[in-house]
């Protein structure tokens, strides 16, 4: 998508990577840049040393061009005011909230006005911390007990967008000493994966890219409610694990829950399957995530049916995660109660028995206090004023 704004850089990639590095920097703004292929940095800089100096910067959460604390080299800071680029992080954090078991939700704000967030989870025993990020600004799937639903779908991130949420909060991380590194990304913040599959895809790719934030695929997780089966096929060669919002397998109740729903259980679970069939053995792992709420679709007989219903996956994948997830409070949907400990019990227990290859794990409730948790993410639609 940017590579039509760099026409001059084109004859680069073609050239040997003595020509790329020593190539004069051409006088074009790129239209991106987190995202920007690490090749096109160096040619866009003049050298694959001063380009690393960018990303030695990102990777510690520094904005290379205004923080006195980057590593940035001079020729790379010349080449870069030369082709107009002034800040490569297009987010600035607004606040920190901070619940009492310290996940941190961070409140972005972007160059048009608007704002997103994103939420840093310390694991409750080990020593990691993971960065839940958003794709869009609102949603429009509609899921009921969510709050990002109710503002509707403002606008799609962009993959600098989306990236920058994480050089955020690795400055964030780092500052706080009690809290672990940040290992793991989970694209489960504001807005569905499914439905921005370009941008989200290339902000993947520079996660796990060598040559700017290193991070294992294994610890990147993408989740869409599942908009489309032709959705999941967009994703399947997405860098990291797939992971599926599913909710209900049977159809009457998963059309409740999420009104958006166009297709069945069973169409997307084919769509997935293909999908899954077009990545390596290695990288088949899948998650299922099901939001549980007392009442609605947390029987026995629930769990039954989603169990019947995983068999084919279990098949095709090579592991899967059912993520049990107890419903967060929102004010928009007070009737919505979290099932007690006993019920969400018996859910595993009734979902184990009729399908014991699955793994199953009951999500933590984390950051509630703060409406950091799952489902509670949700920002102010109208764009406030940028200097």
């Amino acid at each position: 998508m940017w590579t039509a704004v760099l026409p001059l850089l084109l004859a680069a990639r073609g050239a040997s990577a003595l020509s790329a590095a020593t190539a004069a920097p051409p006088s074009v703004r790129p239209a991106a840049t987190l995202a920007l292929p690490f090749d096109e940095l160096t040619a866009l800089v003049g050298g694959s040393g001063r380009a690393r100096s960018v990303w030695d910067a990102l990777r510690a959460g520094v904005e290379p061009l205004s923080d006195a604390a980057s590593p940035i080299t001079i020729g790379a800071r010349r080449a870069l005011v030369e082709c107009g680029v002034t800040t490569f992080v297009p987010a600035a954090l607004e606040e920190e909230s901070v619940a009492r078991d310290g996940t941190t939700k961070l409140l972005l704000r972007l160059r048009d006005g608007l704002a997103v967030e994103a939420v840093l989870i310390p694991h409750a025993f080990l020593p990691r911390t993971t960065l839940c990020v958003s794709s869009q600004v609102g949603c429009d799937r509609g899921c009921r007990f969510c709050a990002t639903a109710r503002m509707g779908l403002v606008r799609d991130l962009t993959a600098d967008e989306i990236v920058a949420q994480v050089v955020v909060a690795r400055r964030v991380a780092a500052k706080n000493p009690a809290m672990p590194p940040l290992t793991n990304i989970v694209f489960m913040g504001m807005g569905d994966a499914g439905r921005n599959v370009g941008h989200v895809k290339d902000a993947a790719a520079a996660l796990v890219d060598g040559d700017k934030f290193r991070m294992a695929r294994s610890k990147i997780t993408i989740s869409t409610v599942g908009p489309s089966p032709e959705a999941f096929s967009d994703l399947s060669d997405a860098e990291g694990m797939l992971a599926w919002s599913v909710h209900s397998a049977d159809d009457a109740l998963r059309r409740k829950l999420v009104p958006s729903a166009n297709y069945t259980v069973a169409e997307l679970r084919d769509g997935l399957i293909a999908a899954l069939e077009g990545r390596s053995k290695r990288r088949r792992t899948l998650m299922l995530a099901a939001t549980l709420i007392a009442g609605v679709n947390d029987s026995d007989e629930d769990a039954r049916t989603l169990a019947a219903f995983v068999g084919p996956l279990v098949d095709a994948a090579r592991k899967v995660n059912v993520d049990l997830i107890p419903v967060n409070p929102t004010s928009h949907a007070p009737e919505y109660a979290r099932p007690s400990d006993a019920r969400l019990t018996a859910y595993a227990a009734a979902l184990r028995a009729v399908e014991p290859r699955v793994h199953i794990a009951l999500r933590i409730q984390r950051g509630d206090d703060e409406s950091a948790a799952c489902g509670q993410l949700a920002v102010d639609r109208r764009p406030a004023l940028v200097a």
